[in-house]
């Protein structure tokens, strides 16, 4: 099991998701059923962290709040750097802060031409879908691939949401087009100006050691140590790094509801609470 680091669920100790989706990006719950799924599951600290979105967060508080769950507030925001989309995660910032709600807005508004952008590369390979197909099932939210993969599916393009990042919108794949170009640093600054704290998130994903080094001379201020595409050895290698440089550990399931075997790992991929307690310490005497 590539979990077995994770280091929660047994011996009592107290357990955190801090990377999860909902509608108000490409997730597929709302934010108040994914609070319903963590007092299930036993989670005592949450970060919704939806793609450019801080929609999701007022949503979820007054439920978090009546079950006893801590609501941190999370973004995932996206970057490039050097070619490469690179995602950094936002926690404990103030998402009323107004610079980084308009930064956000202009994001949402990319990503919609972005989906048209890749719409039209689709019909040229005669894939004909609608960008209102994609708004709608993004319900106002951040549109993002998933809802294109979700609409290829719906028509009968693909079988599969797996089937429709290989065959078209994946990186490598005809139809992919870039995400919002960002510079990383900015991103990371815009954070720390929120008064939040900043994250690389799966590393293992799309991130080489060089750029990883380079990242952290940006600013950041911790590692996503736990992820479900990061096995045992994996994650014990990011832990070395962000010990090496002082930086906080983070981690979660990454859960969108769509994805085969994300129902499996809602509430096993998980980290402990203590690791948030250092995340406040660090906040504090900043």
């Amino acid at each position: 099991m590539p979990y077995s680091l994770s280091g929660v669920g047994h011996n009592g100790f107290e357990k955190a998701d801090l990377h999860i989706h909902t509608k108000c990006s490409d997730g597929i719950f709302t934010p108040a059923e994914i609070v319903e799924k963590a007092a299930l599951v036993g989670l005592k600290a949450i970060s919704i962290t939806d793609h450019d979105s801080v929609l999701g967060i007022d949503k979820a508080k007054p439920l978090a709040s009546e079950k006893g769950i801590e609501l941190i507030p999370g973004v995932e925001m996206s970057s490039t750097y050097k070619g490469n989309d690179i995602h950094i995660l936002g926690y404990f910032f103030d998402y009323q802060h107004s610079e980084l709600k308009e930064y956000l807005d202009h994001c949402r508004h990319l990503r919609t031409e972005r989906a048209e952008r890749m719409v039209s590369k689709l019909a040229k390979m005669g894939v004909k879908i609608g960008i209102e197909q994609i708004i709608v099932k993004a319900q106002n939210g951040s549109v993002g691939r998933p809802h294109i993969a979700a609409v290829l599916q719906d028509v009968g393009y693909v079988k599969s949401f797996s089937e429709a990042f290989s065959k078209y919108l994946g990186s490598h794949s005809p139809a992919y087009v870039k995400s919002i170009e960002t510079h990383p640093a900015d991103v990371i600054k815009l954070i720390n100006k929120a008064s939040g704290l900043s994250f690389l998130a799966h590393p293992a994903q799309n991130v080489s050691d060089e750029t990883l080094k380079q990242l952290i001379t940006f600013g950041l201020d911790g590692i996503e140590i736990v992820h479900p595409s990061h096995d045992a050895y994996r994650q014990n290698y990011y832990r070395e790094i962000a010990n090496e440089y002082f930086l906080l550990f983070s981690g979660g399931s990454d859960f969108h509801g769509m994805r085969e075997r994300d129902e499996d790992i809602f509430g096993k991929v998980t980290i402990p609470c203590e690791w948030v307690a250092k995340m406040k310490s660090r906040l504090l005497h900043a």
